[in-house]
């Protein structure tokens, strides 16, 4: 009996192996679709919280997609135990499928797919199936080591203000956690404005952001850097993309705010939460002014910022840094008349197309996203649209309007949010398994621009 049993559990996991692996677009959804599903059964459990199903739902879906979008406050709405589950459903979120499934599959000794496989390596920038072990090793130790790091200076700071070891303790931990993974929920009602004006907590979470939303690339390129290696391309890409992207958007908040919402502070914290936003902004979603009110500027760059997002393989969501930065080089380099290069290394016509792609099915989800919004919802159409941009980027910044959606507008937000978080995985994945070189040549058309 036991035999038997054993066989039919071997034939189950072979199955569900081999149909996972033909394609690493059916793995990434179905395998987050499930995680989100578990994890709004788990939250909706009384012993975990207080939460109706579609908030847990709602929940369950902004952790796992590490978004931090809230219906609900779950500093009052769930119990120790409830948070703890949220914490663990933003780890594995933040993580990635990618990262987790291809840990899964070495350690049970499958071989992958050779799409599958293909797509690690690109991932890993790795060579062989040995690379991208060390890869995954090197990945893992830099997660928990910064989290670990972070951990440790808000918990000496939390337990300072608060002269509680035990709420310094638990604050430090899901935060650390939380902004790592770019999550944007942090277990205090009103985020993180309450300490608006603390370098210390507003500090660490930014720069756990920052080296969580470039995770993967950094934390692979960081031994070649230390071994005085010349750096690819695709670091070169995202360190001066993300720095042009902090400063630019520093500065465009701290000049539509100063007489705004960052109004009555100092010049030094005015700087500190224009840089905490310009951060945050980019797939992370914590807050640490109230952006109800927030100018127009501030709302068009806030908006840039979370559409571009962080960095491919990181734990944040957007259209990725590389991706705005191919398409901002080629425009470049077509008006100077030169050919696509990058640090002498053609940018090939394949990966433009990929980005073109890419944007384009990102944006058409995030119209119909927001005409749905706009046509179902008595919200200001303004904060609806930032909503949802906030939700397709897994952001979690909010104008407020996500707690007076109705359950139609719960359910786009959710779909929205889980789109944002697969959906850019899932086009690269497709297209690496459709695009080919062909030898065959067609007379080219001539189409009109203007």
């Amino acid at each position: 009996m036991n035999n038997l049993l054993k066989k039919l559990r071997d034939s189950f996991i072979d199955n569900i192996y081999s149909e996972a692996v033909k394609s690493p677009v059916r793995i990434l959804p179905v395998t987050f679709f499930f995680l989100c599903l578990l994890g709004g059964i788990l939250l909706f459990l009384p012993f975990l919280g207080t939460m109706s199903f579609i908030d847990a739902l709602f929940t369950s879906v902004s952790g796992v997609c590490v978004t931090g979008l809230s219906v609900s406050d779950i500093a009052t709405q769930l119990n120790s135990f409830g948070q703890f589950t949220l914490m663990l459903l933003i780890q594995v979120g933040g993580l990635g499928i990618m990262t987790i499934s291809s840990v899964i599959f070495l350690l049970l000794g499958k071989k992958m797919s050779v799409t599958y496989e293909k797509n690690a390596r690109n991932m890993f920038d790795a060579e062989s199936k040995e690379e991208i072990k060390e890869s995954l090793y090197l990945i893992f130790k830099y997660t928990f080591s910064l989290e670990f790091i972070g951990f440790i200076i808000l918990f000496l700071r939390f337990s300072y203000l608060q002269h509680d070891f035990i709420f310094g303790f638990k604050q430090a931990i899901f935060l650390a956690v939380s902004a790592f993974c770019n999550a944007g929920y942090a277990l205090i009602t009103d985020n993180l404005i309450p300490y608006n004006g603390d370098p210390y907590i507003l500090l660490t979470v930014a720069l756990l952001i920052i080296f969580g939303g470039i995770a993967p690339v950094m934390a692979i390129a960081l031994p070649k850097f230390l071994r005085g290696e010349k750096l690819s391309p695709v670091v070169t890409i995202v360190f001066y993309t993300t720095i042009i992207l902090l400063a630019g958007g520093t500065f465009l908040f701290l000049i539509s705010e100063t007489n705004g919402v960052l109004s009555g502070m100092s010049f030094s914290d005015k700087l500190l939460n224009s840089f905490f936003h310009s951060v945050s902004a980019r797939t992370a979603g914590f807050g640490s002014v109230d952006l109800s009110n927030i100018s127009c500027g501030s709302y068009l760059t806030l908006v840039f910022l979370m559409i571009v997002g962080g960095s491919p393989g990181g734990t944040a969501g957007g259209i990725k840094t590389t991706t705005f930065a191919i398409l901002v080089i080629t425009c470049i380099n077509i008006f100077a008349g030169k050919k696509n290069v990058v640090r002498n290394r053609e940018i090939s016509y394949e990966t433009v197309y990929k980005a073109i792609a890419l944007i384009f099915t990102y944006l058409l989800i995030l119209t119909i996203s927001i005409i749905l919004l706009i046509t179902t919802q008595s919200v200001s159409h303004s904060k609806l649209a930032f909503e949802a941009v906030s939700a397709i980027g897994t952001v979690g910044l909010s104008m407020g309007a996500t707690t007076g959606l109705d359950t139609f507008g719960k359910i786009v937000i959710i779909l929205t949010m889980f789109l944002g978080r697969v959906m850019p995985a899932m086009i690269i994945y497709y297209l690496n398994s459709k695009i080919t070189e062909f030898d065959v040549s067609y007379p080219k058309a001539k189409i009109s621009l203007t």
